[in-house]
């Protein structure tokens, strides 16, 4: 049987991507236009400070944005994926699907 080589260098995987609750937050709000935040805490199983941490780390890379808006007696916040958060995860998508596809 003969192998072919794949270049499975684990440092091409964007590490702010390659985190369980990062990746499920941001295919989330992927997959729609702006998800408010308990829908998204809901949706990945999460704890309120821990996703409030998560949020904030995608956004600071410019992969989230992140909009609050008053209503009634609280805050409503609502999270939207940018351009360069789709390109990413379409890049991480691409590199783990290269590295699982058997067929090659």
């Amino acid at each position: 049987m003969k192998t072919k080589y794949k270049n499975f260098d684990h440092k091409r995987l964007d590490p702010l991507i390659h985190n369980r609750l990062r990746l499920a937050l941001l295919s989330a709000v992927a997959h729609s236009d702006e998800v408010d935040f308990m829908s998204l805490k809901n949706a990945v199983k999460t704890t309120d400070g821990n996703l409030s941490i998560q949020i904030k780390k995608l956004e600071e890379a410019g992969y989230l944005s992140v909009s609050k808006y008053p209503q009634k007696n609280r805050t409503q916040t609502n999270i939207a994926v940018t351009n360069k958060g789709i390109t990413a995860l379409q890049n991480y998508h691409r590199l783990i699907g290269a590295w699982l596809n058997f067929d090659e």
